[in-house]
């Protein structure tokens, strides 16, 4: 039986990595599969849009009031036809989040069309470092396990660290061609106006999202990649 010699191994794992490290390269600034808006001749031909699974992530308190709002910006009698499905993903400690969620989707009549999904938070307030490292690792594997599970066709996020893990797992499982046509959207706060928040940093810098929104000009000239959108509330 034929072993590799230790100068073998060491070529095959340099050729691993640097296929990893090109393959994320790929994903992170292939342009051509991007989120677009519908440009005016879809709207002027009428073009149906098949419906799509959408996967939302919340955050306890301001960032799930910003997030309701957001989703009530889309119109009321398309919002069930763009997303035939809605999965919410909530961290476990968080005790509001639902029932806020439920409130918004019997608005839309469709409550029985939604999901919920509980994973860990990644941090907490004042956790030390080390420790995050471990309940970091917790936290992207149960996100993975949802996205896995609900493989939605795009991803809607405004800023809690909860949504990073599953950022990550959307990000690898496109680098291992699962889930390939995901898009990802990004919406930073209005709270931010000078600076993005560390979840927007880390999606802007890391190209975790397929478009970055903002609602302030200032931060469209700080982050050149981002798309302005104006105070949706």
């Amino acid at each position: 039986m034929t072993t590799l010699s230790s100068s073998d191994a060491l070529l095959v794992l340099s050729l691993s990595v640097l296929f990893l490290v090109l393959r994320a390269l790929n994903v992170a600034f292939r342009t051509e599969e991007r989120l677009k808006h519908r440009s005016d001749d879809d709207d002027a031909k009428n073009v149906q849009k098949t419906p799509k699974k959408l996967l939302v992530v919340v955050g306890s308190g301001g960032h799930t009031a910003e997030m309701m709002t957001a989703l009530r910006s889309f119109p009321e009698t398309k919002f069930t036809s763009l997303f035939y499905r809605r999965e919410y993903v909530l961290a476990d400690t968080d005790q509001t989040s639902r029932a806020k969620i439920v409130r918004f989707e019997e608005e839309r009549g469709d409550v029985g069309e939604c999901g919920f999904h509980v994973v860990p938070r990644a941090r907490e307030v004042g956790q030390s470092y080390f420790t995050s490292a471990f309940t970091t690792t917790l936290a992207f594997w149960s996100s993975w396990k949802v996205y896995a599970k609900t493989k939605p066709d795009a991803v809607l996020t405004n800023g809690p660290g909860t949504c990073i893990p599953v950022l990550l797992a959307c990000f690898l499982g496109k680098m291992f061609w699962f889930n390939g046509g995901c898009k990802v959207m990004y919406v930073e706060s209005v709270a931010r106006t000078k600076r993005m928040s560390l979840s927007g940093r880390l999606c802007y810098s890391l190209r975790l999202a397929d478009v970055v929104f903002v609602m302030w000009p200032e931060l469209r000239e700080k982050y050149p990649r981002t798309r302005y959108c104006g105070r949706i509330y």
